[in-house]
């Protein structure tokens, strides 16, 4: 089991092959998991202990370990995929480039450099940059009509697949709900911006705003507890539910209940959670971050944008969408139109026609195939 859409996207890379096994580090139980698939052999590294320096020097010690492990793997391989950042999948890039594997190799974050970037992050952007072309196919999460680097290209992020889309409720003509109700999706973590979110909720209750949005956090993580001390410090914990790690058909049912996403991100590439709101009718609210304004538009496009980290643009924003007039059934079509042409086939079949033309391969009816020299 895993959680968010990490196995539903391994899903989508496996199907490209004839045979996946999955190398990962093992994680605390936790509830809302996602099984990972099942035609996949998994073999789970021993975890790094510590955070930040504890557990870089972790890492560093176990060294040998993570090598070992990796290579035998990687000798089996015909491909080796790599999703980034992180210290362990980095060794495993290196690895692979010193086998001489074809590689593919996503970088989840934020291509662009913000006030969340790490040392780490600047030397593994370095890292892909100059080994891309050829067998090296590296992607880079996000949007734009120019590709992130050269011989590298842009690649949307999804956990939506078409089945799931097919059935889901698109309740779009619909305005907002008394009081409105608000969701959140993601990791808890600082850089998600959850903070940023219970102080505009605060601002709002402070400028006399009625009724108050209810707000819905859906995720967990280390900050969970500071976030819920936050919102009693902050004489707002009558309006926010932390509903925990939902697997999807409970997030699925959540966002059918929502009027509004909300992601304050300090930082991100393109988030699924866009998607996911979005493929209910869901206009979103997010830090202008990554590719936040090629998903999301002009203001009231499919959502608007403020700046990152600013609480008080925030609740102006809020306070605006949620008095102003609105053709909200509009709104909530294009969003949905917009979700439906990017499911994970769609996402799967981008990266093998990538890996496709790199590799001088084929795609065939949804597999790759290498070409006999």
């Amino acid at each position: 089991m895993s959680s968010g859409g990490f196995p539903i996207q391994m899903a989508g890379i496996a199907a490209l092959f004839d045979e996946v096994e999955l190398v990962v580090v093992r994680g605390e139980t936790k509830a809302g998991g996602i099984p990972l698939p099942s035609y996949a052999s998994v073999t789970a590294l021993r975890p790094p202990r510590g955070h930040d320096f504890r557990r870089k020097l972790s890492v560093a010690a176990r060294l040998p370990y993570y090598v070992r492990t990796l290579a035998a793997h990687f000798r089996r391989a015909d491909v080796v995929h790599v999703p980034l950042p992180g210290d362990i999948p980095l060794i495993g890039l290196v690895l692979a480039l010193l086998m001489r594997k074809r590689v593919i190799a996503r970088y989840g974050g934020s291509w662009d450099t913000n006030t969340q970037t790490t040392v780490m992050n600047r030397l593994t952007r370095a890292l892909m940059r100059r080994v891309a072309g050829g067998r090296n196919v590296m992607l880079a999460t996000g949007d734009g009509t120019e590709p992130p680097a050269p011989r590298m290209a842009w690649i949307f992020s999804t956990a939506l697949t078409r089945a799931e889309l097919d059935r889901t409720p698109a309740c779009v003509d619909r305005g907002v709900s008394m009081p409105p109700r608000l969701v959140f999706i993601g990791r808890l973590s600082p850089e998600k911006g959850v903070a940023t979110l219970l102080r505009s909720l605060a601002r709002l209750a402070g400028a006399g705003v009625a009724p108050l949005p209810h707000v819905t956090i859906i995720g967990d993580g280390a900050e969970r507890g500071a976030l819920a001390a936050l919102a009693r410090e902050l004489g707002c914990e009558h309006a926010v539910i932390f509903a925990g790690q939902l697997a999807r058909e409970p997030l699925s049912a959540a966002l059918a209940r929502a009027d509004l996403c909300v992601q304050p991100s300090l930082t991100e590439g393109f988030s699924k959670a866009w998607l996911d709101a979005m493929a209910h009718g869901l206009p979103v609210i997010a830090s202008e971050v990554g590719a936040a304004r090629a998903v999301i538009g002009g203001d009231g496009e499919r959502g608007w944008l403020v700046p990152p980290g600013d609480e008080a643009a925030l609740a102006a924003t809020l306070e605006h969408v949620l008095t102003a007039a609105i053709d909200w059934p509009a709104l909530r079509r294009r969003c949905r139109a917009y979700a439906e042409r990017r499911t994970l086939e769609a996402w799967t079949q981008r990266i093998g026609e990538q890996c496709a033309r790199q590799w001088a391969w084929t795609l065939v009816n949804g597999r790759m195939e290498a070409c006999e020299r």
